[in-house]
């Protein structure tokens, strides 16, 4: 097991065991801490940096960010209509309230992830599903967003779709315009044009 798994696993433990000291919310079925493990070991709590910007450009309405940070953090730079919840707020009544929205996917971010991932834990213990994490956060969203770096020559097509994307995305961040989806172009099959055939006229 690589040690970011066994710290984040330890993290988890910890604040499982510090959830069960928390009031029960009757409306909520609160998950056991073997399950909560099972579910620790699920990356699919994990939104892309691209998968975010994607959806925050396409304004869809079904994406709750939550910065997790400080308040000085928080001021200094958040991410487009990111709701500000301190990690150590995260279980206040209006909060859970907010994150009780099941029609809305609650995407949880800090710095890195630790942050994060110790909010997804918190409400994920308490029967809350609709709770996901920004992989990386904000500074995997600087290094592949805002600055993404060129892919080598020898890359695949797929790899210059994304690139490109991002570069488009890192513009409407900056200031400009939307962005559409990169699309793949079929190329355009040009027919030749036959010469007029020119009869001559007169004789030898």
């Amino acid at each position: 097991m690589q040690k970011g798994t066994i710290f984040l696993t330890t993290v988890a433990i910890g604040i499982a065991f510090l959830v069960w000291l928390l009031p029960e919310r009757p409306e909520q079925k609160e998950l056991s801490p073997q399950n909560l493990l099972l579910a620790i070991k699920d990356d699919t709590r994990f939104f892309s940096t691209d998968e975010v910007a994607g959806m925050i450009v396409g304004q869809d309405p079904s994406l709750q960010l939550i910065d997790v940070r400080d308040s000085l953090e928080y001021v200094k730079f958040h991410l487009p209509n990111a709701v500000h919840i301190p990690l150590t707020h995260i279980l206040d009544e209006q909060n859970l309230d907010l994150i009780s929205e099941n029609d809305q996917k609650h995407v949880f971010y800090s710095n890195g992830t630790i942050r994060a991932n110790q909010a997804w834990v918190l409400t994920r213990r308490l029967g809350y599903q609709n709770t996901y994490v920004m992989k990386g956060g904000l500074n995997r969203w600087v290094e592949t967003i805002m600055v993404p770096p060129k892919p080598p020559t020898s890359a695949p097509a797929e790899a210059f779709e994304q690139y490109d994307f991002r570069v488009a995305a890192c513009r409407f961040f900056q200031g400009g315009t939307a962005i559409n989806p990169v699309k793949k172009q079929t190329p355009v099959k040009v027919v030749p044009r036959r010469k007029k055939k020119v009869t001559a006229s007169g004789g030898c």
